[in-house]
């Protein structure tokens, strides 16, 4: 049991810069793809680093070695001097209750986002293939396929949407943010994961808002046109 802990401990430790690092330095540039890659290998790293072997990597340096079985001496010291079995087990069936919890909120908004698809009907608008809604969702993407019910919108505000949406699948955005869900499955407890899932959503639509705009489209028109949030359907 202690293992697991510590292995959470790790990993949860390393979201935690990763996030902290996002917001309190990378969030204020305008480096977005950028950011895309740090957040998406943030979320990779942290979760397999604990198992790989780092000893051809520090075996030249003369602190690491030192620092490396300190790190873990303490976090088995942290492990034995706990408040006993009854203690851990509670934390056990905590972290796994709260991730069956997590799976089953993730597993029912794709029963959701299936019985949209199925409810919807296949369109081209211009030269663009989507999926025509008959309820009053907000636009939004998923995969390669974009979902819209052009009822709601005008001419000019659907021109917009859809070449909104057109960057998200084109960008292939959904990856990042099907990641981050599944990262929050794992790690539910811990605000880092959170964050940077409010982090990825975010960073997405900043690098779709700039792409559009750098087309000379007029910006107030278009802030007023496009809903955000709407890549991946699943809610923040």
């Amino acid at each position: 049991m202690p293992h697991l802990i510590l292995l959470l401990f790790k990993i949860n430790l390393v979201l935690l810069l990763f996030s902290a690092t996002y917001y309190l330095i990378l969030r204020k540039l305008t480096f977005y793809t950028a950011n895309r890659i740090f957040l998406v290998f943030g979320i990779i790293f942290s979760s397999t680093y604990p198992f790989i072997d780092l000893t051809a990597l520090v075996e030249h340096s003369h602190i690491a070695p030192a620092i490396l079985p300190s790190i873990n001496q303490n976090l088995n010291l942290f492990a034995e001097n706990s408040l006993g079995s009854l203690f851990w087990t509670v934390l056990t069936f905590a972290f796994y209750a709260g991730g069956l919890f997590m799976a089953a909120r993730l597993l029912l908004q794709f029963i959701s986002l299936r019985r949209i698809h199925n409810n919807s009907s296949p369109a081209i608008f211009d030269d663009l293939k989507v999926r025509v809604l008959e309820e009053k969702v907000s636009p939004f993407s998923f995969w390669q396929t974009i979902y819209v019910n052009p009822r709601l919108h005008q001419k000019n505000d659907l021109n917009n949407i859809l070449e909104h949406e057109r960057i998200h699948v084109k960008e292939w955005h959904t990856l990042d943010i099907i990641l981050s869900e599944f990262c929050l499955v794992i790690y539910w407890f811990n605000p880092g994961v959170w964050l940077m899932k409010k982090a990825i959503r975010e960073n997405i639509e900043f690098i779709t808002d700039a792409k559009i705009l750098r087309k000379g489209i007029d910006k107030k028109a278009y802030q007023y046109d496009v809903p955000t949030g709407g890549v991946g359907f699943f809610e923040c």
